[in-house]
């Protein structure tokens, strides 16, 4: 457990983005009905002029028709930026069954993509987790690899990321984007759920004696062997709240950084008041019962993904 008075868990950094933008990453993993080689010059190894240790970091971004909001979040990824530092970038869209050009954008793009066995966020992050974590890419000569989870509506900033791969450098083992630390554009959050997202997460820091401003964030990013050490049973949008837990019972070391927030491209997806009961409602059950630390399992087949060459 986390010291109460909150020094595994601060808040740092200015909110202001100063990466630049670049190509989209290519894809990590590979299974059946992937493209074939050349299709992309996404896909070229690219050199490694810092010198430094290879690192690979691994973009999530969990998506639901968002057809209009991909694309311009996927160029925000300041990919060449970050491969000039060493990392070898790979992007990953986590597809909650997209009826819209979500997945054709993402894959134009040069994007891996994962299409989850049934509904809800949870349900698709853990399941392509599982499958990504189980399936490691980079050579073993190659540094760590980290995880770095956004929304794919347009509210987050992509070209934030290198911010917090340089946090997790640093040691820390989780690093949560705090909006309400950070800046919010106007009609970016409504006054509901500004209030309910202060009173979530007054409830977590209380329950689990770590302090937290915005529990209900979107960007999150990860060491890969914090992520091996998380139990996760989330299956919609109480996600966070299960990962903030599955930190705090297992003592990982966290850090907030504030981040903009956006409003968001297109329509809002999740309804305030039950989703609010339904995270509150996750962070108790976390507290009372605490589940295997083992990452859920789905059969192979249940789930689709898809890479690029």
């Amino acid at each position: 457990m986390f010291d109460s008075g909150g020094e595994a868990f601060r808040i740092t950094g200015p909110a202001e983005e100063t990466d630049g933008l670049g190509e989209i990453a290519a894809p990590v993993g590979g299974t059946a009905d992937s493209r074939a080689p050349g299709t992309s010059s996404l896909s070229r190894e690219r050199p490694n002029p810092s010198g430094r240790r290879r690192a690979q970091v691994v973009v999530l971004l969990p998506a639901l028709n968002e057809g209009p909001a991909i694309g311009a979040v996927m160029d925000r990824i300041p990919v060449d930026r970050m491969r000039t530092r060493g990392y070898d970038v790979r992007v990953w869209v986590v597809d909650g069954q997209s009826t819209d050009a979500t997945m054709d954008i993402a894959r134009a793009r040069g994007a891996s993509t994962f299409v989850q066995s049934g509904t809800g966020k949870g349900n698709g992050v853990r399941q392509a987790l599982a499958e990504i974590l189980a399936n490691p890419t980079r050579p073993l000569s190659w540094g760590d690899r980290y995880f770095v989870m956004l929304d794919a509506d347009g509210t987050y900033p992509a070209d934030a990321i290198p911010r917090f791969v340089e946090a997790l450098e640093s040691g820390e083992e989780v690093v949560l984007g705090s909006r309400l630390c950070g800046s919010i554009a106007d009609g970016a959050i409504s006054d509901l759920n500004r209030l309910g997202n202060r009173l979530l997460s007054a409830l977590a820091s209380l329950l689990y004696r770590v302090p937290v401003t915005d529990v209900c964030t979107g960007m999150w990013a990860f060491r890969e062997d914090a992520l091996q050490r998380f139990g996760l049973v989330a299956e919609g949008f109480d996600l966070e709240a299960d990962l903030f837990a599955s930190a705090c019972e297992r003592g990982i070391r966290m850090r907030e950084l504030p981040i903009a927030y956006d409003r968001r491209i297109g329509e809002p997806k999740l309804v305030p008041l039950r989703t609010g009961l339904s995270i509150a409602w996750r962070l108790l059950m976390r507290r009372l019962n605490r589940p295997s630390t083992e990452l859920r399992r789905i059969p192979p087949a249940a789930a689709r993904r898809e890479e690029t060459a």
